[in-house]
């Protein structure tokens, strides 16, 4: 990280450690903007995301860092339409935890490399140095990663420096995933959102109209999500794309702290209908669970998981 960018992350932190009002749910949350300098392939790049408490920060406070899927970006976890129903930081930060909510490097405001070359080996590393540099600071460190996040938070761990993993929308066995993930994408560039940007050829979205079967089951969730779905839609590398597959299991090592896997109940997106091992079934979801209707009870079975792995 260059020196002023430490800079303004250690002033943030030490001005929330100077706070003296004891953690209350109901009072708003402190957030503020991050950037981070990251090295990958050879190259320096950007990653932005936003960090959030309420209360007093201590080094006892839990951090968690919330890495979200493909054609998301940080707003999966810190859902604007109806936040105390959907927004996960919102419902962490009342549950006593700290969030970093990351775009993942070739999303949102981070920056966006070559799409050939990052894949979930490249994003694991980048978020191993964003851990790096946020250790000196917090004594416990977890990475929440949903779907693509989900493999980018196993690379990330192998790398060590985290006390626990959760990763939701990807199961243990994951036979046939290219298949079922390919059929909604299409090259950005062919996508009016998107058509224009330097560097929309080689990364791709969703197709218009397919959010809702992609990622969504019926009776799952209301259908009022959908637009603002469409509207904050994001891209994702092809990279990452061809490297979703059967061999995805056999590339990453799973981590050796304790991890959660944790899957919709209709995620027919990379499960069909089949068992692929979970830790937890989310009742009532597709495969985005936080902009389901049941994205509470997985918020909940969470914090619950988290109290009984890991210690501030």
């Amino acid at each position: 990280m260059k020196t002023t960018a430490k800079a303004a992350l250690l002033a943030t932190v030490l001005s929330l450690l100077g706070t003296t009002t004891a953690v209350a749910a109901e009072r708003p949350a402190h957030c503020a903007e991050q950037r981070f300098s990251v090295q990958v392939n050879g190259e320096r790049q950007t990653i932005a995301g936003e960090f959030c408490v309420r209360g007093r920060l201590t080094a006892r406070t839990p951090l968690q860092v919330l890495l979200h899927g493909g054609t998301y970006d940080r707003a999966y976890w810190d859902w604007p339409f109806q936040p105390r129903r959907y927004s996960y930081v919102d419902s962490a930060t009342r549950a006593g935890y700290a969030t970093l909510n990351l775009d993942r490097l070739g999303y949102g405001r981070s920056s966006r490399p070559n799409p050939e070359t990052l894949d979930f080996a490249t994003g694991g590393e980048a978020v191993h140095q964003v851990v790096r540099q946020l250790r000196p600071r917090f004594r416990t460190i977890v990475l929440n990663g949903h779907s693509m996040g989900g493999l980018v938070a196993e690379r990330a761990a192998e790398r060590g420096g985290v006390d626990a993993v959760i990763i939701s929308g990807i199961p243990r066995d994951r036979p046939g995933e290219r298949e079922k993930a390919a059929s909604p994408f299409y090259p950005a560039e062919l996508d009016p959102k998107f058509a224009g940007k330097p560097w929309a050829p080689g990364y791709f979205t969703t197709r218009p109209g397919t959010r809702a079967q992609a990622f969504h089951y019926p009776g799952t969730y209301d259908p009022a999500i959908i637009p603002v779905e469409e509207a904050l839609k994001d891209t994702l590398a092809s990279a990452e794309l061809r490297s979703v597959g059967p061999d995805a299991a056999k590339r990453s090592a799973k981590p050796k702290v304790p991890t959660a896997y944790v899957l919709g109940e209709h995620d027919t997106l990379v499960c069909g209908n089949g068992d692929c091992g979970a830790d937890k079934i989310v009742r009532g979801s597709g495969h985005s669970i936080n902009t389901s209707l049941a994205a509470r009870s997985f918020y909940r079975w969470t914090f619950a998981w988290l109290a009984t792995k890991v210690r501030a």
